[in-house]
C-alpha cells in the first residue's frame, strides 16, 4: 500500500493556474460562440464555497485537536476518509480558486453594471474557494502522523483499541 502524500505547492499552483486560464478565457469564448457571457448565478456560489471552507476547516481542527493534542487515534477508515476529503476539496478549490478569479479578471475594470456585478460575484466565490483551499491544506496537514520522539506515544492512526 502506498503512503499518501501531501498535497505538494507545485500540484496546488497547476490546479490554480488551470483554472484560472479557463477562467479568464470563458467570457470571449462563449460571448464568440453565443453571443452572451455566462452569468455567476448570484451569491449563491460564494455561500456554498464559503460553507464548504467552514466544515472542513473545523474538521481540520477537530482532527488536529484529536490526532496531535489528545494523543488520542482513528480507525483506519475514519483517516481514510478524512485524507480522501482533504484530497478532493484541495482540487475542488484549487481549481474553483482560479477559475472564478479568471473570470473576475475578464471583468476587472469593466464600465457596464452588469460587468460590475460579475466582477463582484466571481472576485466574492474565488476569495470563499480560497479559503476551502486553505482550510483543506490545513486537513492534510492535520491527518500527518507525528514523527520523530512523538511517535511511540501516536504512532498508530489504526484502530483504537475497544
Amino acid at each position: 500500500m502506498r503512503k499518501a502524500r501531501r498535497s505538494s505547492p507545485l500540484y496546488v499552483a497547476l490546479l490554480v493556474a488551470s483554472g484560472l486560464v479557463v477562467g479568464r478565457l470563458l467570457p470571449p469564448l462563449a460571448v464568440r460562440l453565443d453571443g452572451t457571457s455566462p452569468p455567476v448565478p448570484g451569491w449563491g456560489a460564494a455561500i456554498v464555497l464559503l460553507c464548504g471552507a467552514i466544515a472542513v476547516g473545523a474538521l481540520a481542527w477537530g482532527t488536529w485537536q484529536r490526532l496531535h493534542r489528545d494523543k488520542r487515534r482513528f480507525t483506519a477508515h475514519h483517516a481514510i476518509r478524512l485524507v480522501a476529503l482533504a484530497k478532493a476539496a484541495v482540487l475542488v478549490g484549487g481549481v474553483f480558486t482560479g477559475g472564478y478569479a479568471g473570470y473576475a479578471l475578464a471583468y476587472l475594470g469593466s464600465s457596464t453594471e452588469l460587468g460590475e456585478l460579475r466582477f463582484w460575484r466571481a472576485a466574492a466565490a474565488a476569495g470563499a474557494a480560497l479559503l476551502l483551499l486553505v482550510a483543506a491544506l490545513c486537513l492534510e496537514w492535520a491527518c500527518r502522523l507525528p514523527s520523530g520522539d512523538d511517535e511511540e506515544t501516536t504512532s498508530e492512526v489504526g484502530p483504537s483499541p475497544a
